[in-house]
């Protein structure tokens, strides 16, 4: 038996991650809120894209084709094609309009 005690890991949130709660959250639901409002007034629609995109649709952001993981959070898909997360919304949005 050892007796060595394990090292228990630090609970902390990752860099750039805060938990948020309470009126910070309500105050940027209301100011989400009104903001879709205006957009939706001048005839905007609401658009939620996924977090994903397919590699070669972020383009020359990424380090290498062969192996676009080197740059950014990415992973093949049952097909084998790369999907990466993406980092903005000008792929989605590329890709919708």
């Amino acid at each position: 038996m050892s007796t060595d005690t394990p090292i228990r890991p630090e609970a902390r949130n990752p860099r750039g991650f805060a938990d948020r709660r309470g009126a910070d959250l309500t105050a940027e639901r209301r100011l989400v809120a009104r903001v879709s409002e205006v957009y939706e007034r001048w005839g905007f629609e609401p658009l939620e894209t996924g977090a994903f995109e397919y590699a070669d649709a972020l383009g020359k952001f990424l380090p290498d084709a062969d192996r676009p993981n080197e740059g950014v959070f990415a992973l093949q898909d049952d097909d084998e094609q790369w999907m990466a997360l993406r980092y903005d919304l000008t792929a989605p949005l590329a890709r919708f309009a």
